[in-house]
């Protein structure tokens, strides 16, 4: 039973997944960067982020999860240019539903997201595959801030 579960939990797409994080290399002059960590594993991603017009424009990250959140930011990554914060909400939220019941429905060019649907069964694995959701969420509310300092 324990095999089952971790083999369906680390299927094969999911590590492949780990290799291939795009946007590794953090930016030099970003307008804003974040961190997130989750308090339940200790993973942890900081991302910088160049904005135009409240679309990222240019983005780099720095991943330091389990497998899952690797994979996690490897998909959302693939996406992360031309992202608004209204898209990033809806896959948000699309992605939380998912986790929780198990059941998911995405946009074609978020598919993969579905990959990590059996992290429902996995409490403890739900604040590492959010860790990207999250980064882009503060991304998004730090940018806007700026913007109303200015």
């Amino acid at each position: 039973m324990y095999k089952s579960v971790m083999s369906e939990l680390y299927n094969t797409e999911i590590l492949r997944l780990t290799t291939q994080i795009p946007h590794q290399e953090r930016l030099s002059a970003p307008d804003v960067t974040a961190t997130k960590t989750s308090r339940i594993c200790g993973s942890r991603i900081t991302a910088d982020a160049r904005l135009q017009n409240s679309v990222i424009t240019s983005f780099g990250q720095e991943v330091k999860a389990c497998a899952l959140g690797q994979a996690a930011a490897a998909i959302v990554g693939e996406q992360v240019i031309g992202l608004s914060e209204t898209e990033l909400e809806d896959i948000s939220a699309r992605f939380r539903h998912m986790i929780k019941t198990g059941a998911g429905t995405f946009p074609e060019k978020w598919q993969k997201l579905s990959l990590l649907a059996a992290v429902k069964d996995h409490p403890g694995r739900h604040g590492s595959v959010m860790l990207p959701f999250e980064v882009l969420e503060q991304i998004f509310l730090d940018a806007r801030a700026d913007e109303s300092a200015a």
